[in-house]
């Protein structure tokens, strides 16, 4: 769907404030862009994750299905449910709306298989959960998120493999930015390690 110019420009003025940080100009933007073109997609998936990440579940949530309300088709509203499912661990919701958006696109989605992953391991549904991970590892050719690693080191951990769990801390490790993540890791792949050669 292509938004109207109003629409369009409302869009554009609310990412302009995000990047600023303007949260309660970047809400108005995008309420207006809705409120404009009721079936942009886009714009809702915005709202949603901004709300998500001011705390805002139920508005989230709302914003997120008007998404789907408005195009079916499309795949981040989808992945905007399944993070709203992750953040309030209803693991059956994430797993549900990760299929929805790899039904969409089963080809190169790494955050829906991430999401799937995730999913499946809370669920202790273990082999599913390994065969997601492993399938965002390999479309993620550039490691553009290493928790993908991190996701199946815990899904070895769960499945008692240490040494393909430790494998996959040292690839997360490999791509990791965050320090603190980093610290944590190089620690406990330590310990891990000292436990591997007893």
């Amino acid at each position: 769907m292509q938004p109207s110019g109003k629409a369009k420009k409302e869009y554009e003025a609310a990412c302009g404030a995000l990047r600023d940080k303007k949260y309660d100009a970047a809400e108005a933007h995008l309420r207006k862009a809705v409120q404009q073109e009721p079936k942009y997609a886009t714009a809702w998936v915005t709202l949603g994750q901004m709300l998500a990440a001011l705390q805002h579940t139920d508005q989230a949530r709302d914003a997120c299905s008007q998404a789907v309300t408005a195009d079916v088709s499309y795949v981040p509203s989808y992945l905007c449910l399944a993070d709203l499912a992750a953040r309030n661990q209803q693991w059956d919701d994430m797993l549900k709306f990760s299929r929805h958006a790899l039904d969409l696109d089963p080809t190169d989605n790494v955050v829906a298989y991430d999401y799937n992953a995730g999913a499946n391991l809370n669920l202790h549904k273990l082999p599913e959960a390994e065969k997601s991970a492993l399938r965002a590892i390999e479309i993620d050719k550039t490691n553009s998120d290493p928790r993908v690693h991190f996701l199946l080191a815990q899904i070895y951990e769960a499945k008692g493999d240490s040494a393909n769990e430790a494998a996959q801390l040292r690839e997360y490790l490999k791509f990791a930015s965050d320090p603190n993540d980093v610290a944590m890791v190089r620690q406990y792949l330590a310990e891990l390690e000292k436990r591997n050669n007893k």
